[in-house]
């Protein structure tokens, strides 16, 4: 066997140390993506939401609040109770203090109950008392739940509908698209 010795000089030898320059470095897309992230996060929550999406908002966070408020009452003994007033966007929780009288819930996930702007209550139907279209309406959550079955129908300015149903006594509550009367 015979082996040949190459003698290199650097004006023979290709040049493998020199890099292509097209292209961007995996730092520079990384860096690129996380600007994009943090202008997105301060752009998204600002976009205007549309009357349709704050009336789903609002059911299901009306819907969320009155299960909660009733675990809550089961589970602590504390009393508490929705006002509401339909054809309008009044609605609040209160809770009902040792000496018998409303005061505001010390549970902060209960303070911050709120309709979204542009969705009222359009009506609301208890069985025993009918269809209730204006006034005030107060629905108590004690140890044992809610007293009645209740549908609450919320209104966009647009006039779409949802209904929020509270059943009896086992915590369960729907939000449904639409106006119901009686339960799916």
């Amino acid at each position: 066997m015979k082996y040949r010795t190459a003698i290199s000089s650097s004006a023979g030898m290709p040049n493998w140390t020199k890099h292509s320059q097209a292209g961007f470095t995996l730092i520079e897309i990384m860096v690129v993506i996380a600007i994009i992230s943090m202008v997105m996060l301060l752009v998204i929550p600002r976009l205007p939401t549309s009357d349709q999406e704050n009336l789903k908002i609002s059911a299901r966070t009306l819907a969320s609040t009155l299960r909660y408020m009733q675990e809550r009452a089961q589970t602590s003994g504390i009393r508490y109770f929705i006002t509401l007033a339909p054809g309008s966007e009044a609605a609040k929780i209160s809770e009902i203090g040792g000496d018998g009288n409303a005061k505001d819930p010390t549970d902060p996930l209960l303070q911050k109950f709120a309709l979204k702007e542009g969705v009222v209550v359009a009506d609301v139907r208890i069985p025993r008392l009918g269809k209730i279209t204006d006034g005030q309406l107060r629905l108590d959550a004690a140890v044992g739940g809610i007293r009645d079955f209740v549908t609450i129908h919320l209104r966009s300015s647009n006039g779409k509908f949802w209904t929020v149903m509270a059943f009896p006594s086992g915590g369960k509550v729907k939000a449904i698209e639409g106006y119901l009367e009686d339960p799916p």
